[in-house]
């Protein structure tokens, strides 16, 4: 993946070429991709309006990550075809709310929670049977998943929580 564009400090333009599945012609994307952390206090207003699914959590923050598809700036195809993608991943951090009055560094992993919210609409591009595609779709988002759960935990955990 390269970033073809910085346009703020949380937006960037990516380009991404995807590893040729065979007998498929090779995909790239060109996107935006956008990050946000969520208002804290909106957070709280919001879990305690709906009623939390769990009472015995509090949510402490959340963040957001956007990816549309572009045209500009031009990026040329080669012998790729365009994939067109809108993606939302939310993650939303919970702590019990036995400890949610603790300072942060007194609160240990064992009792923080992470809900992730993922939403994808993928255009391959080119010709697919739907049926092939609900299929690969089925297959992969669910693979996606876990390798992100994975490579997630591994990544954090022997650092410290970073509010």
């Amino acid at each position: 993946m390269k970033v073809i564009e910085k346009l703020r400090d949380d937006t960037m333009v990516f380009h991404q070429v995807h590893k040729r599945i065979w007998p498929a012609a090779q995909r790239d994307a060109l996107f935006w991709s956008h990050i946000r952390k969520g208002d804290e206090s909106a957070n709280k207003e919001n879990n305690a309006s709906a009623g939390s699914c769990d009472e015995k959590l509090v949510p402490v923050n959340s963040w957001i990550v956007c990816n549309h598809s572009v045209e500009v700036p031009p990026v040329p195809l080669g012998k790729c075809l365009r994939v067109i993608l809108t993606i939302s991943l939310t993650c939303q951090t919970f702590v019990d709310a036995a400890v949610a009055n603790l300072p942060a560094d007194q609160i240990s992993r064992d009792q923080v929670t992470t809900k992730i919210t993922y939403c994808a609409t993928v255009n391959p591009g080119g010709w697919a049977p739907a049926s092939v595609l609900r299929a690969v779709y089925k297959r992969e988002y669910p693979k996606f998943l876990k390798r992100f759960t994975q490579y997630v935990k591994e990544q954090t955990e022997t650092k410290p929580i970073l509010w």
